[in-house]
């Protein structure tokens, strides 16, 4: 079958969506089917395993306008058998991707890759102006959490869960030999507001208060908020214990995990959080926020904890500092036996969502 992924957002941009989307077109591609993305990122240094049409250059950054008649002629002229678009909470191409199947377009998946909870009186007047709810496609989410804001957002239309995409084995590797005596809490995420690095290290700096050189804690990644934070760490004399490293590729990330005691999750709007699920293949246990998408393949208990608020992580964090054996057994379970969220599973749902798309408009799937 010929897929084509539509998304604003793309590689060589970096984040979730673009990743996940490349992975997925990627791991179809090596199941047999032919894949595509349509994106209206502009071009630049990337992975040419997957092929990629650049629409609509004109104007500033990831979102350019392009009609529904043009888009329509696209896929024509690609030969597309089913769509698959990528809607985050502003995502122009994608919804005009799945607004074609309601005019006679292909049988098309619609992905919802980010929590809609505090926009959903917003997207449910601009559902109900385009009729979205009525139209012929499949929707989904990457996670439970995401699919209820969605669901509520389209009046009760039904949403699967479709997640992202992990090989855990890729991510379990042997233990490196401790460099410190002390544990090391990690965690891997884009340094803006909504993944509320800040309030992690306020979390954190708090917890040293409490147990001075009783841990020590690596975030990871890159974004705008990151300079202000070094400037904290700085002016709080906590360079030794907090570090930050910039953005990292997952080798680098990979190497850090398996050195690394805890992972934490911070934030309680996280659609899904892939880099907590690579670091619970990883073997690490996680800290995370009830009600995110993480609650998904983490239970309370069992592969990690989930938690209601920032002093609740604070409080978890420095019980399981005061007990290591706790966190200990988390992970002798979590290195023993994999996530439930892998590719296998994730293709196979993705093929069933693309026949039952079909079936909305009374065609077959090519196989």
């Amino acid at each position: 079958m010929r897929i084509a992924h539509v998304t604003d957002v793309y590689l060589p941009r970096l984040g979730g969506v673009e990743l996940q989307v490349h992975d997925l077109a990627t791991r179809q591609q090596t199941a047999g089917h032919e894949t595509l993305v349509l994106t209206t990122t502009a071009g630049g240094r990337g992975p040419d395993d997957v092929p990629v049409l650049r629409v609509g250059l004109v104007g500033a950054g990831p979102y350019r306008k392009v009609g529904a008649r043009n888009l329509a002629e696209t896929l024509q002229a690609h030969g597309v058998e089913a769509v698959h678009a990528h809607v985050s909470a502003f995502s122009p191409l994608a919804w005009t991707a799945a607004r074609l199947a309601a005019a006679g377009g292909p049988p098309t998946v619609v992905s919802v890759h980010s929590m809609w909870h505090d926009i959903i009186p917003l997207v449910r007047r601009f559902a109900r102006w385009q009729d979205a709810a009525a139209w012929p496609v499949q929707w989904a989410a990457v996670s439970s959490a995401a699919a209820s804001a969605v669901r509520a957002a389209l009046d009760g239309t039904p949403v699967a869960v479709l997640p992202n995409g992990i090989d855990p084995a890729a991510w379990l590797l042997p233990p490196a030999p401790p460099t410190d005596p002390v544990p090391t809490l990690i965690s891997v995420m884009r340094m803006v507001r909504r993944k509320r690095p800040r309030a992690l290290l306020r979390t954190l700096l708090g917890l040293r208060a409490t147990h001075p050189g009783r841990f020590r804690a690596v975030l990871v990644g890159d974004g705008p908020l990151l300079p202000g934070l070094r400037r904290e760490i700085a002016a709080a004399g906590a360079g030794d214990d907090i570090h930050l490293t910039g953005a990292l590729d997952r080798t680098a990330i990979r190497a850090l995990l398996s050195a690394s005691s805890v992972y934490v999750a911070p934030a309680p709007r996280e659609s899904f959080g892939i880099a907590a699920l690579e670091a619970r293949s990883a073997g690490l246990p996680v800290v995370a926020r009830a009600g995110s998408g993480v609650a998904d393949f983490i239970s309370h208990g069992v592969e990690g904890w989930l938690v209601n608020s920032d002093e609740e992580l604070r409080s978890t964090l420095a019980a399981l500092l005061d007990d290591p054996s706790r966190a200990a057994a988390v992970a002798l379970y979590n290195r023993s036996v994999a996530p439930c969220v892998r590719w296998e599973t994730v293709l196979d749902a993705a093929d069933a969502l693309y026949a039952r798309s079909a079936a909305f408009l009374g065609r077959r799937t090519p196989a």
